[in-house]
């Protein structure tokens, strides 16, 4: 499809955020085996991956618009009938290398300027709190101290920028991968229908908050194994939602 194409916004009520669920579980349901083991492999990988020195963290940024379009790949397969399997975690290599890639790069580089600028206002490091969360044992007495002193003003500045670049780069993948939108034209796209959509936007996250809680109570990580495929086939039911009438110039 040319990249001239137009898009006509649905704009759902908000308790359409809870049928995004819903059609979302109905998705995963259906296929629970390979959902849950696709997962697992991207864990495999990420973890492969954010392992190498340095340059580990940052390529983790530049792969994630491939798993989330590989997962929506797989959603629309789902929906149209067809079987799940490992293959669709490609899919994006194959069909979008260039514009997925572009804006792995663009959110790579965005995310390491919020970090800076989070850095430079508050004193606080975004960093050293994401590795609390993944292994709070690893840190040194000075870096817990350092933490708790700028953790609310580095969270609340980090929030201010990431709102936004999340918002961008939520839809970006999907309408990369099914419209063949260029990167600035998907993050547009995204940014704008997350903002007219805010109410169920809003209902939906609210619910999966939730539901994120409660998935990281199941022991060994098997919670993570049906949340996160379920979030990401809730996020294709979203963007079918949203995005439903595409007509040409």
């Amino acid at each position: 499809m040319s990249d001239l194409a137009q898009l006509t916004l649905m704009r759902p009520p908000a308790a359409q955020g809870f049928v995004w669920i819903k059609t979302g579980w109905q998705l995963f349901k259906h296929a629970p085996v390979p959902w849950a083991g696709m997962t697992a492999l991207v864990f495999l990988i990420l973890m492969g991956v954010g392992a190498i020195p340095h340059l580990g963290p940052i390529i983790l940024h530049a792969l994630s618009p491939f798993v989330v379009a590989g997962f929506l790949a797989a959603s629309r397969a789902a929906k149209q009938g067809e079987v799940v399997n490992f293959l669709y975690l490609g899919h994006g290599f194959r069909e979008s290398l260039q514009g997925l890639l572009l804006l792995g790069v663009a959110y790579m580089v965005c995310m390491f300027l919020i970090f800076k600028l989070v850095a430079f206002f508050t004193g606080g490091d975004l960093g050293l709190l994401t590795k609390q969360i993944e292994n709070p044992n690893q840190l040194t007495p000075q870096e817990a101290e350092m933490l708790l002193q700028g953790i609310m003003p580095s969270l609340l500045l980090g929030s201010l920028f990431l709102v936004p670049l999340l918002m961008a780069t939520w839809f970006s993948p999907g309408l990369i991968l099914f419209e063949s939108f260029p990167p600035a034209k998907a993050a547009w796209w995204s940014g704008w229908a997350c903002l007219v959509n805010w109410r169920p936007i809003l209902v939906y996250s609210l619910s999966l908050s939730v539901m994120g809680m409660i998935a990281l109570m199941i022991p060994l990580g098997l919670g993570l194994l049906i949340f996160i495929p379920w979030t990401l086939t809730s996020t294709y039911a979203a963007y079918e939602d949203i995005f439903g009438k595409v007509t040409s110039e």
